[in-house]
């Protein structure tokens, strides 16, 4: 009986004599907190020679020291992040300089946005994604961006009052709706898929604040900018993609002095194409529902003769953004942001392997009609403004 105990716990003794051997070189390569400093933006421009500049906006330690490079926010004695730049033949390079400067070791894990300059985005950014999307540290949810009239190294120097470090800011903009989110993985699927051309997110800088604001769309075809929407062709891109999670639709009334202002809860879109021959027409019906936030005139909305005269004039104001992004998109940048492409591809794939290597040439001689179907459902207090007198109020 001993020798069967002996056989059984001599083979045990050996496992736990090999454990503390295993664990005791388990963390050799590890890297502790204290050794890594965080990249919470990059920008990529153009650079003499054909090379290329990057820039790392890195967050500094809390009451820490203080390294070469831009200053952040916040008072002289407390800086919160700093800025460096290096020239280097592509991003690995121009990161590995940037890594000289710096004595803990640069983690792009936690990166926030990138943001490209306007002069590199119009010569092309395909060796730039090629870099990023092979990078091990990058996350593919980075919001991309690109700097309108300026370069990026530019953008990331500038300075936010509310944010400790500028890239949260610009992130936190994006996530509340301020601006398109546009991510690298967005921008890699659009530019690889048939039928699409890829966007981005604008930023520039705001001239009131000397900050910066996100504004538009940047526009890629080929993987080079060729333009921007702003303003209401923005809003335009939005209804067109089904992307317009919140907006904001400002109009007036045919023969009513005054603007209405209505918030929009809800859109849908549904693309329907149409091939006879050469001619290629798509029909867009696009849907939402709102809720009248802001009355500028004499209306009574609690009247739904004046709720419908709302929601009429809310489809012409939409349909004329819209009917301006197509002209834009089309005519000037002859790029297919919006996938119509995409949707033929889909509904009719064998008419798609015609078209697919001339869709360049055969979009801008595409119709698109354009038909909107808007409901105020939420009128809540919207009645006539309190200031008025009854007998100025239109009831009816």
């Amino acid at each position: 009986m001993k020798r069967k105990e002996y056989i059984i716990i001599k083979p045990l003794l050996c496992i736990l004599s090999v454990i503390p051997i295993l664990l005791s070189t388990g963390c050799w390569d590890r890297v502790e907190v204290n050794d890594i400093a965080l990249i919470m933006a990059s920008a990529f421009d153009t650079a003499p020679d054909g090379k290329l500049l990057g820039t790392s906006q890195v967050m500094l330690p809390s009451g820490g020291g203080l390294g070469a490079g831009e200053a952040g926010a916040g008072s002289e004695s407390k800086k919160s992040f700093i800025v460096e730049s290096a020239v280097g033949i592509d991003p690995g390079e121009a990161q590995s300089q940037i890594q000289m400067g710096f004595s803990r070791r640069l983690f792009r894990g936690h990166r926030r946005v990138i943001v490209i300059g306007e002069e590199l985005a119009k010569l092309g950014i395909g060796e730039v994604l090629d870099s990023i999307s092979r990078d091990p540290q990058n996350r593919l949810r980075t919001h991309m961006l690109v700097a309108k009239g300026s370069r990026g190294s530019d953008i990331l120097r500038m300075k936010y009052p509310m944010e400790r470090v500028p890239a949260e800011a610009m992130r936190e903009m994006i996530n509340i709706g301020v601006g398109v989110e546009v991510t690298i993985r967005d921008f890699l699927i659009a530019s690889s898929s048939e039928g699409i051309q890829p966007i981005a997110t604008v930023i520039e800088a705001d001239k009131g604040t000397e900050g910066f604001k996100l504004a538009g769309i940047a526009v890629f075809k080929d993987l080079k900018l060729v333009g921007y929407l702003d303003g209401e062709s923005t809003n335009g891109y939005l209804w067109l993609a089904g992307r317009l999670h919140n907006g904001l639709v400002t109009t007036e009334i045919p023969g009513i002095e005054g603007e209405i202002s209505i918030d929009v809860i809800t859109s849908d879109v549904k693309i329907k194409p149409y091939i006879n021959g050469d001619k290629i027409k798509f029909e867009v019906l696009l849907s939402g529902e709102g809720a009248i936030h802001g009355n500028g005139t004499k209306l009574d909305f609690t009247n739904p003769k004046n709720t419908k005269l709302a929601e009429e004039a809310a489809e012409e104001e939409i349909k004329k953004q819209v009917l301006t992004t197509i002209k834009i998109i089309k005519d000037e940048f002859k790029a297919d942001i919006v996938g119509f492409g995409s949707v033929i591809n889909r509904e009719n794939p064998k008419e798609w392997k015609k078209l697919k290597n001339k869709w360049d040439e055969v979009f801008p001689n595409t119709e698109i009609e354009v038909t909107v179907d808007f409901a105020a459902k939420q009128t809540g207090m919207s009645g006539p403004p309190l200031y008025l007198r009854e007998n100025e109020v239109i009831k009816e």
